[in-house]
């Protein structure tokens, strides 16, 4: 692979990364300043990761991760898919998943990222999982049980 081939994989990969970020601050309905605050940085700071300008390093990652309520490895899970794939299609070996199994719920994200306003997402919740706190997204949800009783 050669260096150009290489660091158009990095950009790419430094794009999903702030799509994701922006994503997942806009789904909880937070604003930059109430991100900057709540992480003790600047506003312009997150706003440049948002837009790829500037790289968190990996604690940076813990704390976004631990605000939005997200594992850390959300933000390494990014395998580029072929030209022709992109943002159409997430293979199953690709799919970026969220819990564990020991959590009672694993979620896979179907759609190719974070961002627009669809998302599809895959939940396998274990045999006597519940939620010990009502958690709630600002989105429309719907779903079927493929197997079990829910």
């Amino acid at each position: 692979m050669t260096s150009t081939a290489i660091r158009s994989e990095q950009d790419n990969g430094e794009r999903l990364l702030a799509g994701d970020i922006r994503a997942l601050r806009k789904a909880r309905g937070l604003t930059l300043a109430e991100i900057a605050m709540k992480l003790d940085r600047s506003v312009g700071w997150v706003s440049q990761v948002e837009r790829g300008l500037s790289i968190p390093s990996l604690g940076d990652l813990r704390a976004f991760a631990e605000l939005f309520g997200v594992p850390l490895s959300l933000f390494f899970s990014h395998d580029v898919p072929a030209e022709e794939e992109r943002g159409v299609v997430v293979r199953a070996g690709s799919r970026r998943s969220l819990g564990t199994s020991e959590s009672g719920l694993v979620e896979e994200l179907l759609s190719p990222d974070l961002g627009g306003s669809f998302e599809m997402l895959r939940s396998v919740f274990a045999p006597g999982a519940e939620l010990k706190t009502e958690a709630r997204r600002p989105t429309e949800e719907a779903g079927y049980v493929a197997s079990g009783t829910f």
